[in-house]
């Protein structure tokens, strides 16, 4: 598009106002940025100096959250494992009867029929929750 075209749809009144108010910006020049530069060292330089200070309550956060992050996941590595009786055998995420028979599969002598038993007794119990495991 050339700029006559455009002109044509504008007012001719509009378009030498328009003549008339604009005007060139003035130039900064390499000598007038270095000075002005200089000027802003030199007010910025007679300031005293402020340095940041973290509240202490800050410290506090940032340590707990750094606790918590290295804390979770050892904790998720190296939770508690029930070597006990009734525990998750087969790490299904539950103790129910598949455990029992598990155990009973892999316990070569080491667990007592008695054993299984209560084990069978304890996942299949209705007494406790109404429901079965």
């Amino acid at each position: 598009m050339h700029e006559e075209d455009n002109l044509e749809t504008l007012p001719d009144e509009l378009v030498a106002e328009l003549k008339k108010s604009d005007k060139r910006g003035s130039l900064i020049t390499a000598r007038v940025d270095r000075s002005l530069a200089n000027l802003a060292r030199e007010q910025f330089a007679s300031r005293p100096e402020k340095r940041r200070r973290i509240a202490p309550a800050w410290y506090a956060v940032a340590a707990t959250v750094l606790l918590a992050v290295l804390v979770v996941p050892l904790s998720n590595r190296f939770g508690t494992v029930d070597d006990g009786l009734y525990a998750d055998v087969d790490n299904s995420g539950q103790i129910d009867i598949a455990d029992v028979l598990t155990l009973a599969r892999r316990s070569d002598g080491e667990v007592t029929q008695a054993e299984l038993n209560a084990f069978a007794m304890k996942v299949v119990s209705l007494a406790d929750s109404g429901e079965t495991s």
